[in-house]
């Protein structure tokens, strides 16, 4: 049992029989009795966990996560709890990106950014306990009020939320304030299909082989451009089996991703042998086309020359085409290990939007029939 000691001045503290059987005393300082008696219940229930070795109960867990510097020292140095370690904002954001100083450059920029709004709102002397679920959310209502999108504020509440469960797994704090926002990528909304018969118009456009060959492995075999595709050599091309061996930067992180093999479609192969025989001898790459602003004016101007009608997230959108015209003729698990990410991503990114051949498939007409049949409207009743 733990009782309240009324001192001089209006002062209080709270004294307790530790597990060794020790007298000890928490002071207080000047605090009105119900908060003295809320401490000295919380007091109870830490020494009974600790005579019994069990962990705290929920309620108290989060009392002990919220309260002050002051407290906890106080606390912490009769025993009761452990000493506070990394609790400043600043410093906690600086030992986690050094954790994370293996990711790649644009991971890394992305959670810098994250940490540098964190810290604008919050304050450089900001403790990690002074963070409540409250002001997690109005830190998300501040980055909408500042004009990111939905997409942008997601991206950052996630990284938040991955920032701060590492804290709690790491047991600096009890529970992430940030547990209870909804973060992550948005899926995309863009469900731009481009058809084969599109792929060739822009194909023909293309000014040389190099060009051919960059668009049809981001339509024809699902290639990020440029991190994949710049990185082909010959040596990855294998003839005999139609069969193409990719490097991929983003997932070679995880173990068993850092190579996939891919099919080579009739169509790719023909673009591979033209590229083949256009190259100069001792070329290594199959594709060197630099500039990523570059690339995207040179596309645009293609599209136009083609006729074909000009789409947001140029090369993202040809490889999620790619997945979706695999998905219609080869089993899902199979199509996803070509893209290169794994069947949930595929439903919540690429696979989301059914283009018109399928519907005219499933009702027994050809695209040309579906496209001219005219539409008789039914009166309601």
């Amino acid at each position: 049992m733990a009782s309240i000691v009324n001192d001089p001045g209006g002062r209080k503290r709270i004294q307790f029989i530790a597990p060794n059987g020790d007298k000890r005393t928490v002071r207080l300082g000047k605090v009105e009795m119900r908060h003295a008696a809320a401490v000295r219940v919380k007091v109870e229930s830490i020494v009974s966990a600790l005579s019994t070795r069990q962990p705290l109960d929920k309620p108290t867990a989060e009392w002990v996560g919220s309260i002050d510097d002051v407290l906890h020292g106080r606390m912490a140095a009769v025993g009761l709890l452990s000493a506070r370690r990394g609790r400043g904002l600043e410093a906690w954001l600086d030992d986690f990106m050094t954790s994370r100083a293996g990711l790649k450059p644009e991971s890394l920029r992305k959670l810098e950014q994250t940490k540098t709004k964190l810290i604008e709102f919050f304050g450089v002397g900001c403790g990690l306990h002074e963070i409540t679920p409250e002001r997690a959310s109005q830190w998300r209502e501040r980055l909408k009020k500042k004009g990111l999108s939905e997409a942008a504020t997601k991206t950052h509440v996630g990284n938040a939320k991955t920032m701060f469960r590492e804290a709690v797994t790491r047991e600096v704090i009890e529970k992430s304030p940030f547990a209870h926002l909804k973060g992550g990528v948005t899926p995309t909304s863009n469900t731009r299909y481009i058809t084969s018969e599109e792929t060739e118009k822009l194909i023909a456009a293309a000014p040389d082989s190099e060009w051919r060959l960059l668009i049809g492995l981001a339509r024809y075999a699902g290639l990020r451009t440029p991190s994949e595709t710049h990185l082909l050599v010959w040596g990855d091309v294998d003839w005999a089996r139609s069969r193409l061996r990719v490097r991929s930067p983003k997932t070679e992180r995880f173990q068993g991703h850092e190579v996939r093999v891919v099919p080579i479609v009739p169509r790719l192969l023909e673009l591979l042998h033209e590229r083949f025989d256009a190259v100069p001898d001792g070329e290594e790459f199959l594709v060197k086309i630099k500039g990523a602003g570059g690339r995207r004016r040179k596309m645009v101007a293609i599209m136009e020359r083609a006729g074909v009608e000009a789409w947001d997230d140029t090369w993202q959108t040809l490889r999620r085409s790619c997945e979706i015209q695999w998905a219609q003729v080869h089993p899902q698990y199979a199509v996803s290990r070509w893209i290169g990410h794994s069947i949930a991503i595929s439903g919540r990114h690429y696979a989301n939007a059914i283009p018109d051949e399928l519907f005219a498939r499933a009702a027994g007409k050809t695209p040309e029939q579906q496209a001219t049949q005219i539409p008789t409207q039914h009166a309601a009743e």
